[in-house]
């Protein structure tokens, strides 16, 4: 096509203007829809607009990160929230073999203890050890190896690392746990894990908006019904009995009591199902499945399974072994204590490993 010299004269003045406006009309737009977004409301009828709606980032703090290499869960922990399940799909449960192992049942007499948090191995990995050495075989030592936000302190496929340094102090106690003759339990959160629910969303509990929910601490839950959440427990359960863990506890084994998640289902049988799943999966590897709860309640597995119970007090402990359900309370119930309150005299106990002679 051919144009004068005037033409293109005019042309060449105009064309930037117009390219400028293109390039306002087109970020415009963009930003309209990510302002429209705020709006839009999942429901089970589908996907709708509600100008009503505040956008949960024009109120919520961001989230404060920890770092790498904080401890945020001590021992004993603060009391545990009373919590349910959310809905999903339908667990599966692992592949079993043709001959599956007949489910163990904890050794009949009490199991008697020690805990230790990962700041304390952080702090003095080799103080920790020589107090594990003088112990007498069979005794059970609990590790801490992992918190809430998702961080692991030791080697693993599954979580965030902490720093190389603190990675080798706690790999290197495990290793020598390993060889050793104490029974050795792996404390780890179940359905608290901010990072893996951050990045897998669709693993997490949402609210009617579609964002997820979140707990006072900032932190997101999964949810128990999700196949990929159960299989990746089931997957950490085989990476510690191939360390050498006799025993692995779940802690924040239940789900938030609150109208803010949507679920559909009864959900503290959502969690027991979870439980399930995960005691048969364990009967197929050489490791026991436990889990932490303040449900008094909890329907516990068959199998070789035990509660662990946080925050009694001496003068509680019997009202507690009448709640609980299971069918032998100095076996399958085990109490966090820091005394030696002769009230726990006959229970399974753990105690923090400052207590320890």
């Amino acid at each position: 096509m051919f144009f004068t010299y005037k033409t293109r004269q005019v042309l060449k003045q105009i064309f930037p203007t117009l390219l400028t406006i293109v390039v306002i009309i087109v970020v415009a737009l963009i930003c309209w829809l990510l302002w429209l977004q705020r709006f839009v409301v999942y429901t089970t009828d589908g996907v709708r607009l509600d100008f009503g709606l505040q956008s949960p980032s024009a109120s919520a703090q961001v989230p404060q990160q920890p770092n790498k290499d904080q401890v945020l869960i001590e021992y004993p922990d603060q009391p545990l929230a009373t919590l349910p399940p959310i809905g999903s799909d339908d667990p599966i449960v692992p592949d079993q073999p043709d001959d599956p192992i007949a489910p163990d049942v904890p050794d009949s007499t009490p199991l008697v203890g020690y805990y230790v948090d990962a700041k304390t191995i952080q702090n003095d990995p080799e103080g920790v050890r020589q107090k594990l050495q003088s112990m007498p075989a069979g005794t059970a030592i609990m590790i801490q190896l992992a918190n809430l936000w998702g961080y692991r302190y030791y080697t693993s496929e599954y979580g965030t690392p902490a720093s190389k340094e603190n990675l080798k102090k706690m790999d290197d106690l495990l290793a020598w746990l390993a060889e050793s003759d104490l029974y050795i339990i792996g404390r780890m959160p179940a359905f608290r894990d901010y990072y893996f629910s951050l990045d897998n969303t669709s693993c997490g509990l949402k609210k009617s908006n579609g964002y997820l929910w979140e707990d006072t601490d900032r932190c997101y839950w999964l949810n128990p019904k999700n196949e990929t959440v159960l299989t990746r427990l089931c997957m950490i359960m085989k990476e510690l009995e191939a360390l050498g863990f006799d025993e692995v506890v779940f802690e924040y084994f239940t789900m938030p009591e609150t109208e803010l998640i949507v679920f559909n289902g009864d959900r503290k049988e959502a969690v027991y199902a979870a439980a399930e799943t995960l005691a048969t999966a364990s009967s197929t590897i050489n490791i026991a499945v436990s889990f932490i709860t303040s449900d008094y309640n909890f329907r516990l597995p068959d199998g070789n399974c035990r509660l662990y119970i946080d925050q009694v007090e001496p003068a509680d402990v019997e009202q507690v072994l009448q709640q609980v359900q299971t069918p032998n309370d100095q076996v399958h119930v085990v109490f966090f204590c820091n005394t030696f309150d002769n009230r726990f005299n006959g229970c399974s106990v753990l105690r923090p490993i400052e207590l320890a002679p």
